[in-house]
């Protein structure tokens, strides 16, 4: 029988002719190696048949736990409180690893408070963080700080540019867009006017659903106009002054596209004035929209399945941490699927 041979650290780093602590460097993507050596040592772990000792570094984790931080954006927000409980259920699952996951819940959407969240769990001593950025000056520059120190980062929900990040788990943002924009060219085979309703600027998830339904619009259905863009929308009450105000000095709406909250408020506003013929379309499945798909006042909504939004940037850092491995892509997304009355309840 041929003699199974244990490939160590020491074996490879003899191989490749550099140092054991330069070999542990590369096996745990630290900073530290040229890429030219990285390259090396890693072509000669996998020639040689390397395999990590997943029970030492389960142990290794055990005695001194690694921390991963994670920011909820708006706990007041349903489908943020569903991202949550994906969040948690990724950490219980890991907990027998060494896996501490400490998490930051935000009371709104606001930059200070989001700066706030990421010094605090800096302070905690992290090696990961899982967010959903907030996209300001403020916050990019916040989040290289730990980059340079080899914090990993994994973005959820809504991206950011201009840092260095492991991966995007969420929704394709800009095709959910044009997906909306699709729909209602489908509902409006004629034409018509459409107002479009979206949040604060500083949320880039936001922005890039306006991006997708403008480009759809503008190339597949140009008989629809875009009568009105109403920014920084962010609630039930202000969508519904707004939306009330639009709807009494415009008799020729025809259809309304909402990217984020204020759903309910928009549904109260087309109930209250008698304006059932005006078709809608918005996202995520949370309480207010069932109760308005059901009632026929929204038409379709986009879902984006925010539980796996939670669960999957822990599990990733896990297997970065743990088994040095990467996500095939830097966008990781997640189902995006149309809902109607009749499949709601599903």
């Amino acid at each position: 029988m041929e003699e199974k041979v244990i490939v160590t650290i020491r074996s490879i780093a003899e191989a490749a002719n550099v140092s054991r602590g330069t070999v542990d460097k590369v096996l745990n993507n630290r900073p530290g190696v040229s890429q030219e050596v990285r390259e090396r040592v890693k072509r000669i772990a996998e020639e040689m048949g390397y395999k990590p000792n997943l029970a030492g570094k389960a142990l290794a984790f055990q005695k001194k736990p690694l921390r991963i931080g994670v920011i909820i954006l708006n706990k007041d927000d349903p489908l943020f409180q569903e991202v949550y409980e994906g969040v948690k259920k990724a950490s219980h699952e890991l907990k027998g690893f060494g896996i501490t996951v400490e998490c930051c819940v935000m009371g709104s959407v606001n930059v200070q408070e989001q700066l706030m969240c990421i010094r605090e769990l800096y302070s905690k001593n992290i090696s990961a963080l899982a967010l959903s950025p907030l996209d300001e000056e403020i916050i990019r520059n916040e989040l290289k700080k730990l980059t340079e120190e080899n914090i990993k980062i994994v973005t959820f929900n809504t991206d950011i540019t201009g840092i260095e990040r492991v991966c995007f788990v969420g929704q394709d943002l800009k095709k959910s867009g044009r997906v909306a924009g699709d729909l209602i060219g489908k509902l409006l085979p004629d034409g018509g006017n459409v107002l479009v309703i979206t949040g604060p600027e500083k949320i880039k998830a936001l922005q890039e659903r306006v991006a997708g339904f403008k480009e759809i619009i503008e190339k597949e259905y140009p008989a629809i106009k875009i009568i009105d863009v109403l920014q920084n929308i962010h609630d039930n009450e202000s969508s519904y002054l707004q939306t009330v105000e639009i709807l009494k000095r415009q008799d020729s709406l025809n259809a309304i596209y909402i990217t984020g909250r204020g759903i309910g408020g928009v549904g109260r506003a087309i109930r209250e004035l008698n304006r059932r013929h005006i078709k809608f379309v918005c996202f995520d499945k949370i309480p207010e929209t069932i109760e308005l798909i059901k009632d026929k006042i929204v038409d379709f909504t986009i879902t984006q399945e925010p539980f796996m939004q939670g669960y999957l940037p822990i599990k990733i850092l896990f297997e970065y941490f743990f088994h040095n491995r990467l996500p095939d892509n830097e966008q990781v997304y997640t189902k995006l699927e149309i809902r109607t009355k009749e499949n709601i309840d599903i």
